[in-house]
């Protein structure tokens, strides 16, 4: 069972947050598929406004690389987008730069979809902490890497 409580992907500005903690690799009993052997149960905290919101999430190995190869090049090139979303619809978060190093994030969290609450906020932030995102997804996706056969493979 891999866990560790100091790896994080967290994103703040002007009071807002999101803070995921990937816990544990889910894994299910009996034969194990590539797709069953990347699952991670993760603790998603949020802050927009004065709402705040935690609940538990499962995201894929691939959601967090997938993310962390988009947000790196925001870094030069100040213009773009990077997405992260999972599967199951639970959280999404989509930045934009403008192209002069700020760069705003449209935030989407759902406890249970379909049926539970959802939050949608705007955060802000510039371009000097997007090496520290980075690094924190890095952490991530070296604790959880890819296993398996997938289109997407661990930088």
């Amino acid at each position: 069972m891999t866990t560790d409580s100091d790896i994080y992907f967290e994103l703040t500005g002007s009071g807002d947050m999101v803070r995921l903690e990937p816990k544990t690799l889910a894994r299910g009993s009996g034969e194990l598929t590539d797709w069953d052997r990347n699952w991670i149960d993760t603790l998603v905290t949020v802050k927009g406004g004065h709402f705040t919101g935690q609940f538990e999430a499962m995201f894929m190995t691939t959601d967090f690389e997938r993310f962390k190869q988009e947000l790196k090049p925001l870094y030069d090139n100040l213009k773009g987008t990077a997405k992260f979303s999972g599967f199951e619809g639970q959280l999404e978060l989509k930045i934009k730069g403008d192209g002069i190093g700020h760069f705003e994030v449209d935030v989407l969290a759902c406890d249970q979809p379909g049926i539970g609450g959802v939050l949608t906020f705007k955060m802000s932030f510039d371009q000097t902490i997007i090496k520290d995102l980075v690094e924190q997804l890095d952490s991530i996706t070296r604790k959880f890497p890819i296993v398996g056969d997938f289109n997407i493979k661990n930088e």
